[in-house]
């Protein structure tokens, strides 16, 4: 899904030329520093404006002693670099990297080399990493126009892949990123979740689309710099506060979530989507119209087969003519790992009834009855029995009404 994009126009090939075209000695960023602050900025498509405004954003700030401003950027009308991000300009320092080149940004080697450049040669106390571009929640991440158009095929980093390149980064750091943040449409969902297990301490997403601006870059590295000694929750944190702050100051943007999550829940979460998943496959003969009802009056996204997680449990909670203690114990499981989970909010106008996460729920009514093959392939689906009942639910032939 794009981001959503309310103006036009882009910037000259020559701009982001003079930004990255000069080379220089790589920099192993300020010793002692307590943070590195990595973004992913994968502008090779029709993003490449936002990508170069984040870039100024981040650049009236700067790094200083104790934050290194990192940022592999790719842009549709130049080639990729490794930037240090200094105030008032971007040093190149992606010489000894072999940057500038074409890179594939939708290729993970490339996403994991650039987090095992990060911590090896700009070592701080924590670690940030930024994923910047389209994102289509489990369905993927990081399109790259310029490979697609090379190849023929549409080119993202998978759920899959986004897995093995932060596993694989992790193994030749040793290190556990203290904050992994989706600057992309579509991510808060616990198949999204489930592929940073093990690899981040925090993370920050958006259960709706994120607008072109994406994440306010100059309002989050100025506090960040001010306090360095945050911790990966306060960074999360401010964040969310942030981008909170820049959209609801902006007319006509009222169609926006921003969420964190702490990454020691991920295990709550899972056990209890896996139980009400279970107790809902069982309950779909008795119930089905009724769960039908739960989920089509639960908070919904972009794509209408995205739901708030918490808001369907809520449904069922609250549902009178469902009578099975075990699936009402099992949807108050899931309300309370949420709420374990979710430590930080903004929800505008059109989204008060979300709650940080959403989840994969195809519904008969919102015009995509049958499930999409490829959630076969998402490792919390599986894992889980969510798979197993949505595929019962979304071709379920025994409903009495809202059958399209």
């Amino acid at each position: 899904m794009n981001r959503h994009v309310k103006v036009s126009g882009a910037l000259a090939a020559v701009v982001m030329l003079a930004v990255m075209a000069v080379p220089a000695a790589m920099s192993a960023g300020n010793s002692g520093a307590q943070w590195t602050f990595m973004v992913y900025l994968d502008a090779d498509n029709n993003l490449e404006e936002f990508g170069v405004l984040n870039l100024e954003w981040l650049e009236t700030v700067g790094s200083d002693q104790d934050v290194n401003f990192l940022v592999l950027m790719d842009t549709y009308s130049g080639v990729a670099d490794l930037l240090y991000v200094n105030e008032g300009s971007s040093e190149s320092v992606g010489e000894a990297y072999g940057y500038p080149a074409e890179v594939d940004m939708a290729d993970p080697e490339v996403l994991e080399q650039f987090v095992v450049n990060g911590c090896n040669d700009y070592p701080a106390e924590n670690y940030a990493l930024i994923l910047w571009d389209h994102g289509g929640g489990w369905r993927g991440l990081c399109w790259d126009d310029t490979t697609s158009e090379e190849t023929g095929e549409s080119e993202f980093i998978s759920m899959l892949e986004l897995r093995d390149a932060l596993v694989d980064a992790k193994a030749q750091t040793g290190i556990v990123l203290d904050v992994v943040g989706f600057d992309l449409c579509l991510m808060a969902m616990p198949e999204v979740a489930y592929q940073v297990r093990d690899c981040a301490e925090y993370i920050v997403f958006s259960e709706e689309t994120v607008p072109g601006a994406g994440f306010p870059y100059d309002a989050i590295a100025e506090d960040l710099v001010a306090e360095p000694t945050m911790d990966g929750m306060g960074l999360c944190e401010v964040i969310v506060e942030d981008y909170g702050a820049y959209y609801n100051a902006l007319p006509g943007w009222v169609d926006w979530t921003i969420s964190a999550f702490d990454m020691e829940y991920m295990d709550d979460v899972f056990d209890a989507v896996d139980d009400l998943g279970a107790e809902l496959l069982v309950s779909l003969r008795e119930y089905m119209n009724y769960i039908q009802k739960d989920v089509l009056n639960a908070q919904k996204y972009y794509y209408p087969y995205n739901v708030d997680l918490k808001d369907f449990a809520m449904n069922l909670v609250a549902d009178d003519a469902i009578d099975s203690p075990a699936l009402k114990a099992a949807a108050e499981d899931v309300i309370e790992a949420v709420e374990g989970g979710v430590f930080a909010m903004v929800n505008s106008k059109l989204n008060q009834d979300s709650y940080g996460l959403a989840i994969y729920l195809p519904s008969s009514n919102d015009g995509m009855h049958h499930i999409k093959e490829t959630y076969e392939e998402i490792p919390f689906g599986q894992d889980t029995s969510w798979y197993e009942f949505v595929l019962m639910f979304s071709n379920w032939s025994g409903r009495t009404w809202g059958q399209e």
